[in-house]
């Protein structure tokens, strides 16, 4: 089958369902007018003790943990799992559960000072020094921030998806990231997640500015309103489903150890982490498009690709790559996958149409 580009664009503008018809709540991030008070740096080899630079300062400082959450953006985004972000953002605020939703209240200046008297010297230090304010801190709107909906479902599993050269999602496990610049997409049903991560990193998404585009939808591709327009097919067969959702998990893990290695053995890591990606694109592009993989490969994809029978966490890193690299060798014995290789991203595509 051969489609123009074109009419890839029409059949995905004509899919029925839609990433908003999946989601319990897709919203935007963060937002303040004190970004620099709120963003704090991480110094090299101090990950796990609560002392953070603070830019406006200039200094390093020294703050409550209970007030410090991950922080995302678009510079530092990542594909399928969240490595150690470089900063971390300061959120001021008191969160009580309410079902699976937070909530939440900003604490106001005299209770921060009994009960988090570095956070509040800090901010008292930075808004005296840094914005020439002297007066004393009686309002909570020096550090207040803006983003209901993240505060809502901060603590709350969700993807997290980015724009940096291109759209990208990561699935965070804990949903304790706060962003600004991307959006948080909470599922109605947990077990799809892995399945959409994969889409949303897949080329599929790479065609979803064409589809805005044709729909005439100009403003970003990650804005909430434009987000819940993104067309979602799950395949008509469980098994391919399944392979999606397993070599997302992979993918989670090699994402992680990719970071971990830094540049030792990145290349290695790059490919093998490409192969699974290679397999996952096949798999959507065939759900959407009906590209028609070969019986020979599907049958090896589902005698060789399982959930992971370990814990991913706990398993030796060593050991788990030795099983990946081993099922990647069957699966390039066992099948015609050679044929598949991509020349380049949408070319690769059209190929297949």
């Amino acid at each position: 089958m051969f489609l123009n580009e074109n009419r890839i664009i029409e059949k995905m503008c004509e899919l029925p369902t839609t990433l908003g018809d999946i989601s319990e709540s897709i919203f935007g991030g963060i937002s303040t007018k004190n970004g620099l008070l709120h963003r704090l740096a991480v110094p090299e080899g101090s990950d796990s003790d609560p002392i953070y630079l603070c830019e406006g300062l200039c200094k390093p400082v020294i703050l409550e943990p209970e007030l410090i959450y991950p922080y995302v953006s678009g510079t530092f985004s990542e594909k399928f799992a969240f490595n150690s972000s470089p900063y971390r953002f300061m959120l001021a605020y008191d969160l009580s559960d309410k079902g699976n939703r937070k909530e939440f209240r900003i604490i106001p200046p005299e209770e921060l000072k009994v009960r988090f008297p570095m956070a509040y010297g800090r901010i008292l230090e930075f808004k005296n020094q840094f914005s020439h304010d002297n007066s004393p801190l009686d309002s909570a709107d020096y550090y207040s921030v803006r983003g209901k909906k993240l505060m809502e479902y901060l603590n709350t599993p969700k993807i997290i998806a980015t724009e940096g050269y291109r759209l990208q999602a990561a699935y965070d496990a804990v949903g304790n990231h706060v962003f600004e610049n991307g959006c948080g997409i909470v599922l109605k049903e947990p077990d799809k997640y892995p399945y959409v991560t994969a889409v949303l990193n897949s080329q599929i998404a790479r065609l979803f500015p064409s589809v805005c585009e044709s729909e005439m939808m100009y403003s970003s591709s990650i804005t909430p309103s434009v987000m819940k327009r993104f067309p979602i097919v799950f395949p008509e067969e469980r098994l391919p489903e399944d392979l999606v959702t397993n070599i997302s998990g992979y993918l989670m893990f090699l994402n992680k150890q990719k970071y971990a290695s830094g540049n030792s053995v990145s290349g290695w890591l790059d490919e093998l982490a490409g192969f699974y990606e290679q397999i996952s694109d096949l798999l959507i592009m065939d759900a959407y498009f009906a590209t028609g993989i070969d019986p020979k490969l599907l049958d090896a994809l589902e005698e060789n690709i399982h959930p992971y029978a370990g814990d991913m966490e706990s398993e030796s890193d060593e050991s788990l790559l030795s099983v990946l690299y081993y099922i990647k060798q069957r699966i390039m014995e066992s099948s015609n996958f050679k044929k598949y290789a991509f020349e380049t991203e949408f070319s690769g595509i059209l190929s297949f149409l």
